[in-house]
């Protein structure tokens, strides 16, 4: 299957944070074939092995990538409108929205708020608001009351669309694209000998707590770890410094959160590509996964792949094809050059000292 048709069966899929089942099942589905095990663990990580040809004890090597989306909860049932809240989506995009209310059963509805003619001066010249925003479901409140309740999960509900050139449209892409990419890449290894054993981890989570990537990497204790998330591309109004031209490359991180040889390893490797990608300088938390693998049991050399997306959090999020299958090649040459020497390249020696300190 094409990165294309991965990337759509997965943007169009529902899987918010804390309720990643049935994404993960589709997960699952597309990993089968590419892995030699696949299991999903009791929270919705999907975790798929595939054997390296090297000899025992073979470094095992993680690749992870966040499945959840960003949602919103039923704050309260008000006759036949619904009110939102916990959200972290942009909700200056959510008016005029369609969505998915997973109450007792899915219910199609539209996110709205009053017509500007019905409002002060004052609030037409402001953003909306997210205690203002109705879900209206177009069911009297009987009905809503019997279907629906606090607490139920509200997902926009957009379709999958191809702009110009390699540009791609969709909710989800954060971080459906870096799952994606995975895909890719176990594709491109098919055919490829490599000597360690691999871990590709869909995790779950991401957008709460790492409560995947928690303990996904304390249960399966890779010996390195590479995760793929988004980052900001550029767009108007947007810092040129903290962004990454969209179709420029997927983006490397640099940084505390980050082991700097194996960045250097990846980064040589984009070089023998001839790769064009970008430098992310990441001087505090990652805001990924990362910062989670990174310290998971005793600690392991992570490093992180970003991919850069537009609208990042809205339901009109955009990537660059190019970027993702970028991600993917890079990432297919540079596997099959971790080993055992490898791994112990990595380990930081201490000097040998001619006499003990004073």
């Amino acid at each position: 299957m094409p990165l294309l048709s991965f990337l759509r069966t997965l943007s169009t899929a529902h899987g918010p944070t804390g309720g990643e089942g049935a994404v993960a099942e589709i997960a699952a589905q597309l990993l089968a074939p590419l892995c030699d095990e696949v299991t999903i663990d009791p929270l919705f990580n999907v975790i798929g092995r595939k054997q390296g040809q090297g000899p025992e004890p073979r470094p095992q090597l993680m690749l992870m990538a966040h499945l959840d989306e960003v949602y919103a909860l039923v704050a309260a049932v008000e006759g036949p409108f619904l009110r939102l809240t916990q959200t972290h989506a942009d909700y200056r995009l959510l008016v005029g929205q369609e969505v998915i209310v997973l109450g007792r059963r899915p219910l199609a509805g539209v996110i709205g708020d009053r017509p500007p003619h019905l409002m002060a001066a004052e609030e037409r010249q402001r953003m909306p608001r997210l205690h203002d925003l109705v879900v209206d479901l177009g069911r009297d409140a009987a009905e809503v009351a019997a279907w629906v309740s606090p607490g139920d999960v509200v997902l926009v509900d957009r379709p999958f669309v191809e702009l110009q050139g390699r540009r791609v449209t969709g909710k989800a892409l954060d971080n459906r694209a870096g799952v994606s990419v995975m895909l890719a890449t176990l594709q491109h290894l098919q055919d490829q000998p490599h000597a360690c054993d691999l871990l590709a981890v869909a995790s779950v989570g991401e957008e709460l707590n790492l409560l995947g990537a928690h303990t996904a990497s304390f249960r399966l204790r890779p010996d390195l770890a590479i995760v793929l998330d988004v980052t900001f591309a550029e767009q108007p109004g947007a810092d040129k410094d903290k962004t990454f031209p969209l179709g420029g490359g997927p983006v490397l991180g640099i940084g505390p959160n980050l082991h700097p040889r194996l960045g250097e390893a990846l980064a040589a490797t984009a070089a023998r590509l001839e790769l064009a990608h970008g430098l992310e300088p990441l001087p505090a938390n990652s805001g990924t996964d990362a910062w989670a693998v990174q310290v998971a049991a005793g600690g392991r050399p992570t490093a992180l792949i970003s991919l850069p997306i537009r609208n990042m959090h809205s339901p009109v999020e955009v990537a660059d094809l190019a970027d993702l299958e970028g991600a993917a090649r890079w990432l297919a040459a540079f596997i099959p050059e971790v080993d055992a020497a490898f791994l112990a390249g990595l380990a930081y020696q201490l000097p040998t000292f001619d006499e003990a300190p004073a």
